[in-house]
């Protein structure tokens, strides 16, 4: 009995330290020093600063070899196929994710505007989320999209079809442009225009442009209409490029200067300074600085052996110019010129009535005058024979032109490549097992493990996971 009576007893003392210990529990278990609601513009600062971070990646600069390694040149020889996408999905995607939830729920929208109109809001997060998951289908072609950030929903995502993925790029920019109402309290929180609505209608469009003319060699009818749409309402000169601006200070600044303040991993490639000083190119200087034992700008060989590059000193090669590598050097996303070579093309492919050549030279012009260069030096510049549109390819004065531009932005340089095929690169000299320059990156391994049957079924779809393979647009 007594055995019975200790066990009551014991029982009611654990139940009322049980009581005790979970009253009030949740407000003694929160800590007052940390926020439990985030104003939506803090979600737009940070996502906007996660992709600009998920874009600092050198692997685009080096498979578009505008830049070479100089010390490991495992990435230029193309030495690891695979790489992961989870950090543009639980990063950027996500925080934009919750902006688009947080101003469409009766709950919380009416709080949100202090961080801006829920429209607004919702139309530059889907704006981002297009530029985002385009950075993502274009390095690997089929991912997940239409399950994407569905939580617990779908765990296990299907696998999207790139025409599919691309015919709601272009839904979702032509709703976002037309969901903006410029008279509207802008988006608070925006470091890349400055909650400036009419800036984000521009941007809807040039990219829209540009999502439509990487559909070009796969949906002509398609990419015709999104383009001439998108020309309709894009840039109109480079007060318009959309930016990320960096500032001069260790928690803001450009992530490459960060970089070269330590190291010396990345030189200007022999490819692109070897083209660009065949024809006096007046940017060259501007985007490297003059090798140490020259005083020229001298390429760092791409593609080589370890050993090979070992053997180069950096008073031989020349680094990434100051323009690029400062602590306020902006990051680049699109540019008034990338929109007119979208337009010279779409002319020239009889899309639009305007005439390419000039087109073609104003977007020449308008990257020069991005990058600082006088009108007397673009002139000389324009008038070289080798720089003359070529009617007859279109596609190799358009390429050629277009890839010198994009410097900076590497995986706009390199998805142009594969699309238009200009300029002719040629495989990094001490390629792994012989490997050509890579179409697009295999899915990781913990991809298979997690969700191996959407996965494989996206590789009998788009073809072998690997980086030879194809994606939809690189026909």
């Amino acid at each position: 009995m007594k055995r019975y009576i200790k066990k009551s007893v014991f029982a009611l003392l654990f139940a009322s330290l049980f009581v005790g210990c979970t009253k009030d529990f949740e407000e003694i278990n929160t800590d007052p020093n940390n926020v439990t609601d985030v104003p939506t513009a803090y979600l737009m600062t940070q996502a906007q600063r996660s992709i600009l971070g998920q874009r600092f990646n050198t692997t685009s600069l080096l498979y578009s070899q505008q830049w070479s390694e100089t010390q490991y040149t495992n990435t230029s020889r193309y030495q690891t196929a695979e790489a992961s996408f989870n950090g543009f999905y639980t990063g950027p995607l996500a925080d934009l994710e919750q902006i688009i939830t947080i101003n469409s729920d009766e709950a919380t929208a009416s709080d949100a505007t202090a961080s801006g109109s829920n429209a607004n809001q919702i139309a530059v997060a889907r704006i981002l989320k297009v530029y985002t998951f385009q950075l993502i289908t274009d390095v690997w072609g089929e991912i997940p999209y239409s399950d994407a950030l569905r939580g617990s929903e779908a765990f296990k995502p299907t696998y999207d079809t790139q025409d599919a993925i691309y015919a709601d790029f272009v839904t979702e920019l032509t709703e976002a442009a037309a969901q903006i109402d410029v008279n509207a309290a802008g988006m608070e929180g925006d470091i890349i225009f400055g909650g400036d609505m009419a800036a984000w209608k521009k941007f809807a469009n040039s990219l829209k442009a540009r999502v439509g003319i990487r559909m070009s060699e796969a949906d002509a009818a398609a990419a015709q209409s999104a383009v001439v749409s998108g020309l309709a309402g894009g840039f109109e000169s480079n007060a318009d490029n959309a930016l990320f601006t960096y500032l001069a200070d260790a928690a803001n600044w450009n992530p490459y200067y960060d970089h070269f303040l330590t190291r010396t991993d990345y030189a200007i490639s022999n490819t692109l300074a070897d083209y660009m000083a065949a024809i006096s190119d007046p940017r060259l200087p501007v985007y490297a600085d003059p090798a140490p034992n020259t005083g020229t700008v001298v390429g760092m060989p791409y593609g080589v052996s370890d050993a090979i590059s070992g053997s180069i000193t950096n008073a031989e090669i020349s680094f990434p110019g100051i323009a690029v590598r400062s602590a306020d050097s902006p990051g680049i996303m699109q540019t008034y010129s990338e929109l007119l070579f979208i337009k010279a093309e779409a002319a020239a492919r009889g899309w639009i009535s305007d005439d390419p050549a000039t087109v073609y030279e104003e977007a020449i012009t308008a990257s020069m005058e991005f990058w600082g260069i006088d009108e007397a030096s673009i002139a000389d510049y324009l008038a070289q024979e080798a720089v003359a549109y070529d009617a007859a390819n279109y596609k190799k004065s358009i390429g050629e032109q277009k890839w010198v531009s994009l410097y900076m932005d590497g995986q706009e340089a390199w998805s142009e490549w594969r699309r238009l095929d200009y300029p002719e690169l040629a495989p990094a000299p001490a390629a792994y097992q012989d490997r050509e320059i890579p179409r697009r990156r295999a899915y990781t391994q913990n991809e298979y493990d997690l969700n191996e049957e959407n996965v494989k079924a996206a590789v009998s779809r788009q073809g072998e996971d690997a980086m030879e393979t194809h994606i939809w647009w690189d026909k």
